[in-house]
């Protein structure tokens, strides 16, 4: 006999700071739908993306695989050519839909889903001008672009003149909405639901445009330039747009108020999902994830967009809601243990009651230990998207509130993040925490060996691990 095994909702967004998140308080956004699973379900208020970046970050999720090992470091280049998670699950019986975006290559996603809508952006836009609206999809704006080479998304705020109904997160929602109330009932689904917002631009419809006032916003410790930062915050093309967008955090207040906004926008659209799922009387017998693929600067370290190693680029929410709190009665609501998007897959799978699948790097999160004794470490990593970026390549591990990352050719960081979470005192130099500092570079080393790293032999020449001088007091 088949075994019964719940269904699979899966919510992403894109560009999502974990600090947006209601139930944490740590800003004036609200979110009570997402809230609401928190409330059901675990927060892992400490996960962390294997890649700030759409692709690899989204590769790693569906594969259980670092952006190493499954040859997706680029947006520009990657194209998804094995779906390990997708293909467990529909390989035990599910039925897999996917509503909204992919971006894992141009032409595949049919590979491994059952049905899928609202992946193309270019479908959508049409579709707006078919009803005789504007183009929805924002990036297709100039107004919302730097006019430097190559064009990229800017902090400026617009207020966008279409109904809530049609913007992309609506759309979006209505596919993944369809999909459940017209999945196979003769089989569990894993359904997907994918929104392209919070990533700027910060292009939204009223009330959202309006929705949180600019004067609310604190700024942060780590706002701007710092002194002494690394080498590579100065080069960078991101610092760039940050001087174009302003030094003064005035000139930024609005960027996070419409981010909000954008957040509340889709947590609004995140409920509509949630009562079609009560409406089918599914949500009983349905495991519900929100997570998203990386999260935003906003001007931190004096820097726009993602791609750098620090909590504000690197930190996801990650929410997982199990019906019922089945299994989950010594289980918090809320964690700091370390977990990654990389451990989905396996989590998944497990709570499904699938058979464990070789080969996946990443763990079930529920079978670990839920004190913070002997956590197990999380690693990152970003390859350049091209030389424009005037940056390096970086690997990260962070371990017991320790990070280290190590940045091809140039000096490396090394952060307390338990005394400094704004990660504004670089201790790479600190005599006394070097015999830290030597096991993260050892530990590094191992995780860029065990994934075939192809930087392994230039992070080996380029790493000093003989020093241990003073005691270990960090």
């Amino acid at each position: 006999m088949t075994p019964h095994r719940p269904n699979v909702l899966l919510i992403i967004t894109d560009q999502q700071r974990p600090d947006t998140l209601g139930f944490r308080g740590q800003t004036p956004c609200r979110t009570p739908n997402i809230d609401s699973l928190a409330a059901e379900g675990v927060s892992f208020d400490r996960a962390i993306t294997p890649c700030p970046l759409c692709l690899p970050s989204r590769a790693s999720m569906f594969t259980g695989l670092y952006p190493t090992q499954n040859d997706m470091m680029s947006n520009q280049t990657g194209y998804l050519r094995s779906c390990e998670m997708l293909d467990h699950f529909r390989g035990e019986g599910y039925q897999i839909n996917y509503a909204g975006k992919w971006h894992m290559g141009e032409g595949n996603i049919a590979d491994f889903t059952d049905r899928h809508a609202g992946d193309s952006t270019g479908v959508y836009s049409q579709w707006c001008l078919d009803q005789g609206l504007i183009d929805g999809w924002m990036f297709n704006d100039p107004a919302t672009r730097t006019t430097r080479e190559p064009s990229m998304s800017i902090p400026k705020v617009i207020c966008q003149d279409l109904p809530v109904d049609k913007t992309n997160e609506a759309y979006v929602t209505d596919f993944a909405i369809d999909m459940i109330r017209t999945r196979d009932k003769s089989k569990p689904f894993f359904q997907v639901c994918s929104y392209n917002g919070p990533h700027p631009p910060f292009m939204i419809p009223e009330p959202y445009f309006s929705m949180y006032a600019p004067r609310d916003v604190a700024i942060p410790p780590n706002f701007g330039p710092q002194a002494d930062e690394h080498e590579v915050n100065q080069t960078s093309y991101y610092r760039d747009l940050f001087l174009d967008h302003g030094e003064d955090f005035d000139a930024w207040r609005a960027s996070y108020a419409v981010y909000w906004g954008f957040v509340t926008l889709i947590d609004d659209m995140v409920g509509r999902v949630l009562a079609a799922v009560k409406e089918e009387g599914l949500m009983e017998d349905t495991i519900i994830v929100f997570t998203s693929d990386h999260g935003e600067n906003l001007g931190a370290h004096g820097l726009w967009q993602k791609m750098v190693p620090y909590g504000e680029s690197i930190c996801v929410p990650l929410v997982i809601r199990v019906p019922g709190r089945q299994g989950l009665t010594q289980t918090p609501k809320q964690t700091n243990v370390p977990a990654s998007l990389i451990d989905i897959a396996p989590t998944l799978a497990a709570l499904c009651g699938l058979p464990e699948r070789p080969g996946w790097m990443g763990g079930n999160l529920f079978a670990r230990d839920w004190t913070l004794e002997g956590e197990p470490p999380v690693f990152a990593m970003h390859q350049p998207i091209g030389d424009w970026m005037k940056v390096t390549d970086w690997r990260m591990i962070e371990r017991d509130r320790f990070k280290y990352v190590w940045y091809r050719g140039k000096t490396g960081e090394l952060f307390d993040l338990g005394a400094d979470p704004g990660e504004l005192g670089n201790l790479i130099d600190a005599p006394e925490c070097q015999p830290r500092l030597l096991e993260l570079k050892q530990q590094l080393g191992a995780f860029m060996a065990a994934t075939d790293d192809p930087l392994l032999a230039d992070f080996q020449r380029e790493v000093n691990a003989a020093g241990q001088a003073g005691p270990d007091r960090c």
